[in-house]
């Protein structure tokens, strides 16, 4: 359990370090990235404990409720076109790009339009890359 937490950790500030340097990129899909490297190296791979749901529906549920919650709806409600645009178009191409992609390495296509899906951000997180790009612009 130490180590599996160790690895997740180094893996999530190795994540963040990471986006510094691409700004532009998402911080999900970077580290999205860097789970990929770790399951595809065995060594640590191996070190990981099994995903249990129970574990999401406790702790990371209720997260993404709260992070959903500190958003402001001003800021929601003066982009909501673009929010809009970004999260119905990254939830497409994300799920049709991942999913044919990672059916390539002999995962079920449903499984893998799965995998897809999920990789793709929040609301709040839509809204916080959008402001992101705003911010850039001027």
């Amino acid at each position: 359990m130490l180590v599996s937490t160790i690895v997740l950790m180094v893996a999530a500030v190795l994540s963040s370090i990471i986006s510094s340097f691409f700004p532009h990129f998402s911080i999900n899909y970077i580290s999205i990235f860097v789970g990929l490297i770790i399951g595809l190296v065995p060594f640590l791979n191996g070190r990981i404990l099994p995903f249990h749901t129970e574990v999401f529906m406790y702790i990371v549920a209720p997260l993404i409720y709260f992070e959903g919650q500190s958003t402001r709806i001003n800021l929601i409600g003066k982009r909501l076109r673009q929010i809009l645009e970004t999260a119905v178009l990254l939830v497409i191409v994300g799920t049709v790009f991942a999913g044919f992609s990672v059916s390539l390495l002999g995962i079920p296509l449903a499984l893998a339009f799965l995998m897809g899906a999920l990789s793709t951000p929040t609301d709040a997180t839509a809204t916080e890359s959008i402001l992101l790009d705003t911010e850039n612009e001027y």
